[in-house]
């Protein structure tokens, strides 16, 4: 009788187990960033351009976040799903790009597939010194 009640509670715990595993979401990869130049902009001083790739795994997105400059992404490989402040959602595929103005919320940056990388190319022109990403607040619920 014991050895039965060892057997039910470690099948019990074996289930709960992959139960948890099977149902835990695996977290969101964030894009991978090289910097490929840095260096002031000449006819601006204080002002530096920095040009990097940001590389996707498949599934990987970046939380909401602002730059403190003007930002130009162009989508080198995959397709990117890029969302700012309160505007729709937008799919670039290779060899589109768009832009961001100074502090604007950058809400959604992902891979649009979950299956296949993707990669940009970043320009950012910004003031010499300052942290190129800031993360941005969650909003509290109502």
């Amino acid at each position: 009788m014991r050895k039965s009640s060892i057997a039910v509670l470690i099948a019990t715990a074996l289930l709960v187990a992959s139960r948890t595993i099977l149902h835990a979401a695996p977290p969101a990869s964030a894009g991978v960033l090289h910097q490929v130049l840095s260096q002031p902009l000449a006819s601006q001083p204080g002002t530096d351009v920095t040009v990097i790739t940001v590389d996707y795994p498949p599934g990987g997105s970046t939380p909401p976040h602002e730059h403190p400059g003007y930002t130009y992404a162009y989508v080198l490989e995959g397709a990117v799903v890029s969302q700012l402040d309160d505007h729709e959602p937008v799919t670039y595929k290779v060899g589109e790009m768009w832009a961001e103005k100074p502090h604007e919320h950058h809400m959604v940056s992902k891979n649009a597939s979950t299956t296949e990388p993707a990669r940009l190319l970043v320009f950012m022109i910004a003031p010499h010194g300052v942290p190129l990403t800031t993360m941005l607040q969650a909003k509290p619920s109502p």
